[in-house]
């Protein structure tokens, strides 16, 4: 706008002194010179303060872009510091509960074994082999608690240094967590160490991911009735990344949820038995040990990959 009024003055300027020569200029043809300077002097310092203004402006709503993009980080990453506690918390209750089935049956062996070894008194049969056989199955009770106990103990207190493990033994610690969860509901389970993998990060993270898929198995053979249930587990290497697979056959993905499934509050399970955390949160875990995850549906259930590269 002020440029176009700048113009039009330059041009009337130029008007003026074509009308007549420079040397018989009119005395009111001189007297407009100076006002149209004075004018087009005023319309470019208008200018100035114009393009100072807009400066000015396009700085405070950078500057307040900027703002913005970093509360919604911060935002972002509260909501990750919110996610990965309700996961852990979640996966805390799950746990709580795995100690109360690991320890139900060997507290019922003992139970038992005292009941009888009154009963065996007062019948004349406790004798010192009888005594033996009874102080090593106590023993053997016993260790398997503290066993359970110890497993329960490192999966809540992880070590703050990464450190190299192996997945075979990270998946028979799982194993020994939800030994009495996978007889309780009949589901068989089957690892195959093609290769062994070797990974350096936090392991218990990795326990919290193998948890996670055995856990959602289980829920999903329970929920869909499942008969005869089976988790596969392989690991081989494959072009410098190792491969982690789990396919079990309770029954699938549906399609609708099966590309999102990896997303923050998406599940499959009925309303207020699932959080939609766990499997977000497992896909963290991975990209945070530079891999990746992904499912399909194969043969009569779910088949998750993590690849990762070694």
């Amino acid at each position: 706008m002020e440029e176009d009024k700048s113009k039009k003055i330059l041009h009337e300027i130029e008007l003026l002194l074509k009308s007549t020569k420079i040397e018989a200029l009119h005395e009111s043809a001189c007297d407009q010179i100076p006002q149209k300077i004075n004018e087009l002097v005023a319309s470019y310092e208008e200018q100035k303060r114009r393009d100072a203004k807009t400066i000015k402006n396009q700085a405070y709503f950078i500057k307040q872009i900027d703002k913005r993009t970093i509360n919604i980080n911060a935002t972002s990453q509260r909501k990750d510091a919110l996610l990965a506690q309700q996961s852990k918390m979640a996966a805390m209750g799950e746990m709580m509960d795995a100690v109360a089935h690991q320890w139900k049956q060997p507290l019922n062996s003992l139970s038992m074994m005292n009941d009888m070894l009154m009963d065996d008194f007062k019948n004349d049969l406790v004798d010192e082999a009888y005594i033996q056989d009874v102080t090593e199955m106590t023993h053997m009770q016993i260790e398997h608690m503290i066993n359970t106990l110890n497993e329960f103990r490192t999966f809540f207190r992880p070590s703050k240094d990464a450190q190299d493990f192996s997945v075979s033994e990270c998946l028979e610690s799982v194993q020994v967590l939800m030994k009495d969860e996978l007889l309780k509901n009949t589901i068989s389970v089957n690892v195959d160490i093609q290769e062994d993998i070797t990974l350096h990060g936090q392991v218990n993270e990795f326990k919290h991911l193998f948890l996670n898929l055995i856990s959602n198995a289980i829920d999903a053979f329970n929920e869909k009735a499942i008969q005869n249930r089976t988790i596969e587990i392989k690991t081989f290497q494959n072009d410098h990344h190792g491969i982690i697979e789990f396919e079990d056959n309770a029954g699938g993905i549906p399609q609708h949820v099966i590309n999102s499934i990896f997303k923050p509050n998406v599940t499959t399970k009925a309303d207020g038995k699932g959080t939609g955390i766990g499997l977000y949160m497992s896909s963290q875990i991975v990209q945070k040990h530079n891999g990746s995850i992904s499912v399909e549906n194969a043969n009569d259930g779910a088949l998750f990959r993590i690849s990762i590269k070694s």
